[in-house]
């Protein structure tokens, strides 16, 4: 959603394991210093602030190896109680009853849905952020749906990754009734070269022989009035013959879903799937946070509404009106980043973030998941999705969508029950 992120306090709570947390990180001491030196300001100030974080971040936390849902992670963690989960708890390797104890608790207590940023936070409160973080990703994947999405999306990620490369790629043979529509994210005509054009995806998916339409939004124009261009591009596609998957990223994320809300369902019989990348679906609590000031300073001044629109208060009022048509297939995806593997991008959003629980630099984690759909986390990557090849990520996604879309039971693939 954002290209900066604002300077925060990093939570400075003792966490309750033992005392054996890595509380009051260097970089909080940072955050501070820069709030504190008013006549360090703009540019100047980010610079010297992204630039110790970097180094700073490089050794924060402890050492770690081990693997959630199928995928493989070698970062650090905040905490004891998150390195003994991941490495020890869910490789069946339980040495210390005690803890075991308490994560055994906390899987008793899961009532079969994901949970929610209440409940992430209280296990933030109890063990720390980046062990509710990797508990959130375990979760993700206890649904069968899910499982077997991720499946399909490796072996889909795996030959991209090979076949792209070389220009090679054979789309499934369906591939040729289906339509992308690409949707931008927030002031993507401003921030020339951070990819909030989605000119890389949309590269990609041309690439590959998939035909690509783009959606021009107000770029820092508010939801409600993007999700009406959104709603107008959608309808514009319905005489094509060609059924429709619509990719968004970040804030067009809650633009799609309000779109899809508001069109009849006749306008919306050609969706086929909706592709939400790291949806901003609640709004973000840096909106919450006088964001703005730092981010006006390199694009000038930015639409009032705009940013109200992202504060979580409309985000949370806007979430609980959205009512996706059943039969479009929504597919989250979304990083899920811990004390090590943060970048350099996400990095400030995430630590100022971290008092309110888990999250990707920009959002709580919890808030950008549609529910009923099916949801594919990615432990290398964060808010801006720079932990992996973009265009093997995006042409590996249609690859999965269309051919999950064109599967015998694909009425099936809704619901964590599936």
């Amino acid at each position: 959603m954002f290209a900066l992120d604002p300077a925060g306090d990093n939570d400075s709570e003792s966490m309750s394991y033992k005392n054996k947390n890595i509380p009051n990180w260097p970089a909080a001491w940072v955050f501070r210093w820069g709030t504190e030196n008013k006549h360090l300001r703009g540019g100047i100030r980010l610079t010297i602030l992204s630039a110790t974080l970097l180094l700073l971040s490089a050794c924060a936390g402890l050492p770690v190896r081990g693997m959630v849902g199928g995928q493989t992670i070698e970062t650090r963690v905040d905490s004891e109680a998150a390195r003994y989960y991941l490495e020890n708890y869910l490789a069946g390797e339980r040495s210390d009853a005690a803890l075991d104890e308490r994560i055994d608790r906390v899987y008793q207590s899961a009532n079969g849905s994901l949970p929610d940023r209440n409940e992430l936070k209280h296990l933030s409160d109890d063990f720390s952020v980046d062990f509710a973080a990797l508990y959130f990703a375990d979760q993700i994947t206890h649904s069968p749906v899910n499982r077997r999405f991720r499946i399909a999306f490796d072996h889909a990620y795996n030959y991209a990754g090979k076949a792209l490369p070389q220009d090679r790629v054979k789309l499934p043979a369906a591939a040729g009734d289906y339509e992308v529509l690409v949707v931008p994210i927030y002031l993507y005509k401003r921030l020339i070269g951070s990819g909030a054009d989605l000119a890389g995806p949309r590269a990609a998916l041309k690439k590959v022989g998939l035909t690509c339409h783009f959606v021009e939004t107000q770029d820092d124009g508010a939801i409600e009035a993007n999700a009406d261009l959104v709603a107008a591009a959608i309808r514009a596609r319905m005489q094509s013959g060609r059924r429709l998957i619509v990719l968004s990223a970040s804030k067009s994320g809650p633009e799609v879903a309000l779109a899809l809300t508001r069109l009849e369902p006749a306008e919306t019989r050609h969706v086929a799937a909706w592709i939400n990348v790291a949806g901003v679906l609640q709004g973000s609590p840096l909106a919450d946070e006088h964001l703005f000031q730092e981010l006006e300073f390199l694009v000038g001044e930015v639409d009032v509404a705009g940013k109200e629109s992202l504060t979580t208060l409309r985000g949370r009022r806007r979430f609980d009106s959205f009512h996706v048509p059943e039969h479009v297939l929504v597919v989250n995806y979304l990083g899920i980043p811990v004390t090590g593997s943060i970048s350099f991008w996400g990095r400030r959003g995430f630590y100022s973030l971290r008092k309110h629980g888990p999250n990707d630099g920009v959002s709580l984690l919890s808030d950008m998941i549609t529910p009923g759909g099916v949801t594919l986390a990615d432990l290398e990557n964060d808010h801006f999705m720079r932990g992996k090849p973009l265009d093997i990520t995006t042409v590996a996604l249609a690859i999965t969508v269309i051919r999950w879309l064109e599967k015998p039971d694909g009425e099936l693939v809704r619901g964590p029950g599936s």
